[in-house]
This record gives C-alpha cells, sequence and structure tokens, in this order.
C-alpha cells in the first residue's frame, strides 16, 4: 500500500511491516496472480548511498559504478492471515548472476522475498500501485485491504508524469483521515487475533 516514493507502506502507521517468514501455498497462489515467475529470496546489502524507498535509482546508480542489471519485480510482504502485498521493485542483477536488494529495508532484513516480473519494467511517469489482497475471509481482513486500496486510489489521482502533487483537496483530506482511523481500528483488532 506504497502511495508515495517517500513512505514505505501505507501499512506501517497501522500494520506491522512483516517480512515473509516463508512461502506458503497461499503466497505462491498471490504470486501466480501478478507473475509467471516464482518468488525468490534476495540477500540485501544496501548502498551506502542508497535512498528508501527509491529502489529504481539505487539500482541505476549501482549498475553505473559496478555494471550489471536492473531486474524488475515486486517486493512481497504480509501480514499472515491479514493481507498479502506486491511493491513495485527492482534489485541489482551482479554480473555473477547474483540479485542483490542494494535499498535499504525497514528493520534491515538479510534478505526479501522477491517476484521477478520483466513485465513490471519501472517507468517514472507510470506509478504502479501495490498489489493488495486479504489472506483470509476475516471480513476485518477484507475491510482493511478494501481501504488500504481506496487509499491508494485517492493517492493515485495525485500523481503527474510520475510525481506527487502537494495537496489533497478538502473532501480527500477528509476521507483519507476517516480511512486512517478505521485502518488503526482494524489494525489493532487484527493484530489482537493473531
Amino acid at each position: 500500500m506504497r502511495h508515495d516514493r517517500t513512505t514505505r507502506h501505507a501499512t506501517t502507521t497501522t500494520m506491522p511491516d512483516t517480512l515473509p517468514k516463508s512461502v506458503s501455498a497461499e503466497m505462491r497462489s498471490f504470486c501466480r496472480t501478478i507473475s509467471a515467475y516464482d518468488p525468490i529470496w534476495v540477500r540485501c546489502r544496501p548502498d551506502r548511498d542508497a535512498v528508501p524507498s527509491e529502489c529504481f535509482d539505487n539500482v541505476a546508480r549501482k549498475v553505473a559504478r559496478a555494471g550489471g542489471s536492473v531486474v524488475s519485480g515486486w517486493a512481497i510482504w504480509t501480514t499472515p492471515g491479514v493481507y498479502f502485498e506486491a511493491e513495485h521493485h527492482g534489485v541489482w542483477h551482479r554480473r555473477t548472476g547474483e540479485l542483490v536488494d542494494v535499498s535499504p529495508q525497514p528493520n534491515l532484513p538479510k534478505r526479501i522475498l522477491f517476484l521477478p516480473d520483466p513485465e513490471a519494467v519501472y517507468d517514472p511517469l507510470r506509478h504502479r500501485d501495490n498489489v493488495l489482497v486479504a489472506a483470509s475471509d476475516d471480513p476485518a481482513a477484507i475491510e482493511f485491504v478494501a481501504l488500504g486500496n481506496r487509499r491508494n486510489q485517492i493517492h493515485g489521482t495525485y500523481r503527474a508524469g510520475g510525481n506527487r502533487l502537494a495537496l489533497f483537496t478538502l473532501s480527500d483530506q477528509k476521507e483519507l483521515g476517516v480511512i486512517e482511523t478505521r485502518l488503526r481500528t482494524l489494525s489493532a483488532q487484527l493484530l489482537n487475533c493473531a
């Protein structure tokens, strides 16, 4: 549910940012709705000059310095029983063949789950919303995902040529406030049930 290049996930303020512990059958099914490729674990090794939420720029700088290429795809996140999330992401393909995430991630994980997708090539003029689906039929999880997707939709209307416009209308500010409040309530409810 990332909305702009300055925030990690919309869920950061309402749900913990969760790296998958393993690749379940349900997660594989989710990934298959996005790409024909299998998700893979990619080692994290952030560059010193890497900027959070600027993965494609970070990889471009790495390629310019060390060679290799960018691999486009999706970082996979989950809160078990609540949602699966795919965030448009790029990693560095070293000349040795290894994939490395050179961008800093919250909590500094040793690895991330990455879903390669050659169709998801980065275009700065075309933002790709995160793919967010409920991980259960729990009504609270379904509502959480619907609100997150609505939040993405509102934020998406403020993008012009790949940039985020500065101000929301008063009505969108009010709706986003209601959404955020409800997301916090649902988060507390869902995490207490887990």
